[in-house]
């Protein structure tokens, strides 16, 4: 009997962990790792799409075959490439944004919706003001 009951609030422990560490659209549905150590690294555009167009090959000539995105922990980030960029980036308040601001002259913050956020995949989505969305696709680099 105890065994039983042992395995039962085993079984809804688990049942609530998966559910409640679903945080992204896109998931994962759980990780051990913290976000901000899935978020930071260097990552390298795989995909991008322009209201629901595939751009990427547009955008990775502009900005560079070998552009990458170095997101630090300490909330820097840089841009290698034809554009090269250097900023600041932080997390929403849930955590479902991430908000990056550059250091360039007139610059103002833009803002991202995360989609998917694991170690080797970081899905990204900007809505513009007239509608307009741009959904990014980055892989390690």
């Amino acid at each position: 009997m105890k065994s039983i009951i042992k395995m039962a609030l085993v079984v809804i422990l688990l049942a609530s962990i998966t559910t409640s560490c679903s945080k992204y659209q896109d998931g994962p549905k759980f990780s051990l790792l913290t976000k901000k150590a899935r978020l930071t690294g260097d990552w390298k555009i795989d995909k991008v799409t322009y209201n629901g167009n595939d751009v990427t090959s547009f955008v990775v000539a502009g900005i560079g075959a070998n552009a990458v995105l170095d997101i630090e922990k300490d909330g820097n980030y840089k841009q290698s490439g034809n554009d090269p960029d250097d900023g600041k980036w932080k997390f929403g308040e849930d955590k479902d944004d991430v908000y990056f601001t550059s250091n360039k002259a007139g610059s103002k913050e833009e803002a991202y919706r995360i989609l998917r956020l694991k170690s080797k995949e970081l899905w990204l989505r900007q809505t513009e003001s007239n509608g307009d969305v741009t959904i990014i696709h980055y892989v390690p680099a």
